[in-house]
């Protein structure tokens, strides 16, 4: 029988899908939820071997999630790591006397927390016909569950242009779709010209959107393409989508720009 692989838990809704990769990439099964009553129920299920929980979680925050997972009958050689960014600094004694293995500063550094987590820091050698190989062809990023976005021309929809347009054919580093413009090369996003503050996954998760304007994307599918796996609780991209939706702009008083379709998924919309 196979021997089972390492289990590592995460409950933080702004981890970056390279740390995913990365235990990935060492062998390691990683599972990402949003809150911290779902951060109990995974690790009550999975009995990982590693935790790493953000300070501050909705529901039940970081260090309340690391008292009761320390309480957990045979939990007691779990190693819980306890995500603290630069305002939950005051945190660390709390979260250490709470039962934390140890305090690690964000944004996570992933040869750090592999480090903390028990596992080899360097990279593994990919070799001819390893699961670690290319898939999707040359230019596709690739993640734990797939390929991440896709490489090559992708369709939007440019302000003043009726239908489609191949972006890729002209300018492959910009989608527009109404007044929001993403340079995908500057990792720039403006708002009826005006820049606009977009953390890196939400900024992945406006490309895959923009690049399909019009169009339903499942939420798995947006699971696996912007995180790199689909097994995450649905209300992780609920929180980013909600937190897109104020970065652009959109209010109570206005159509929302990513529209939510009930039991499918999310659609940009076409201006």
């Amino acid at each position: 029988m196979a021997a089972r692989s390492a289990v590592v838990l995460i409950a933080d809704v702004d981890v970056d899908d390279e740390l995913v990769a990365a235990f990935g990439a060492r062998g390691a099964e990683a599972r990402v939820v949003g809150d911290g009553a779902l951060a109990l129920l995974e690790a009550g299920r999975l009995g990982p071997s590693t935790v790493l929980v953000s300070a501050t979680l909705p529901v039940l925050d970081g260090i309340g999630v690391v008292r009761a997972l320390r309480a957990m009958r045979g939990r007691g050689e779990m190693t819980i790591l306890l995500g603290l960014g630069p305002e939950d600094r005051s945190q660390a004694a709390a979260g250490l006397e709470a039962g934390a293995s140890a305090c690690v500063a964000k944004p996570y550094l992933a040869s750090e927390v592999l480090a903390l987590a028990g596992l080899p820091v360097a990279e593994p050698v990919a070799v001819a016909g390893s699961p670690v190989a290319a898939v999707g062809g040359p230019g596709a990023a690739v993640g734990p569950g797939g390929p991440a976005v896709a490489a090559g021309p992708v369709v939007g929809w440019v302000a003043g242009r009726p239908g489609p347009t191949v972006i890729g054919e002209h300018d492959p580093e910009v989608l527009r779709v109404g007044p929001v413009m993403l340079d995908i090369g500057a990792h720039q996003v403006r708002v009826d010209g005006v820049p606009v503050a977009v953390p890196p996954r939400e900024f992945r998760l406006l490309r895959v959107l923009l690049e399909r304007a019009g169009r339903v994307v499942p939420r798995e599918s947006l699971l696996e393409l912007v995180w790199g796996t689909s097994q995450m609780d649905s209300n992780t991209l609920a929180v980013h989508v909600r937190r897109l939706r104020r970065r652009l702009g959109d209010t109570a008083d206005t159509p929302w720009s990513i529209e939510s379709v009930r039991g499918v998924g999310y659609r940009y919309r076409l201006p």
